[in-house]
Order: C-alpha cells, then sequence, then structure tokens
C-alpha cells in the first residue's frame, strides 16, 4: 500500500485529532493530580489544628485526649492514602505527558513525510514541465531546417 499525499493528508488529520484527545486526557489528569493535592493539604490543615489545640495549655480532660487521640490516628491515615493517590496521580500525569510527546513526534513525522513527498512531486511536476518544453522547442526547431 503506497502513500499518496491525500492519504498522507488524512493521516496527519488523524494524528492531530488523537493528538488532541491526548492533550485532553493530560489535562484531566492534571485535574485529578490538583485535586488530590488540594485533599491532602486539606487533611494536613487538619491535622495542624488538631496539634495547636491539644498544645493549649489548661486542665486536660481524659475523654477530648482519647477522642484527639483517635481523630489524630484517622487524619494519620488519611494523610497516608491521600499521599499515595497524589503519587499515584503524579505517575499518571507524567505517562499522559509522554504519551502526548509520542503522539506530537508521530504527528510531525507523517508531516514531514508528507512535506518530502510533496516537494519530491513538485519538483517531478518542474522535470516533466522542462521537458516537454524541450520536446516542443525540439519539434519546432527541426522543422525549420535547424542545422546548427
Amino acid at each position: 500500500m503506497t502513500l499518496t499525499p491525500q492519504r498522507l493528508k488524512r493521516l496527519v488529520k488523524q494524528r492531530e485529532r488523537v493528538e488532541k484527545l491526548q492533550e485532553v486526557e493530560l489535562a484531566e489528569a492534571m485535574r485529578l493530580y490538583r485535586r488530590r493535592e488540594d485533599a491532602l493539604e486539606e487533611s494536613l490543615g487538619n491535622r495542624e489544628q488538631l496539634m495547636e489545640l491539644a498544645a493549649r495549655e489548661g486542665p486536660l480532660d481524659v475523654a477530648d485526649f482519647l477522642a484527639a487521640g483517635a481523630y489524630l490516628h484517622r487524619v494519620d491515615r488519611e494523610i497516608g492514602a491521600r499521599r499515595a493517590a497524589l503519587e499515584h496521580s503524579a505517575n499518571d500525569v507524567e505517562e499522559e505527558r509522554s504519551e502526548l510527546l509520542l503522539r506530537r513526534r508521530d504527528r510531525k513525522a507523517m508531516e514531514a513525510l508528507l512535506d518530502k513527498q510533496m516537494e519530491e512531486e513538485r519538483v517531478e511536476r518542474a522535470r516533466a514541465e522542462l521537458r516537454f518544453i524541450d520536446e516542443l522547442a525540439t519539434t519546432r526547431w527541426r522543422p525549420h531546417g535547424g542545422a546548427l
């Protein structure tokens, strides 16, 4: 199967559409990363608030102390889970970014191939025109006795 210029143009357009879809995927992965980053910041803020409350002076209530310990344990687990989710999102963003770079390279290679083929066709047409003009000049010159 040969790649005609029309076929190459269709392939380039298809590669452009795939690249745009990949850009959408990357944007979505980045949005998810930012949401997870915000959630982690919120959990870290909750932990910081609890520590500030625990650091205040005054009488110590055992029930408050036990509740704060349980809450701290839950927040620490939440922070660990959110850090893991954030790391997973960072990996997803990197994968999507590298996939986008591959798609761009693929499209650019197709465009370069198309440009090369179009240039070759242009050169071949120019050569054909020159041959035609030479033949015309030769046929017109001969009937007039054209001896040098």
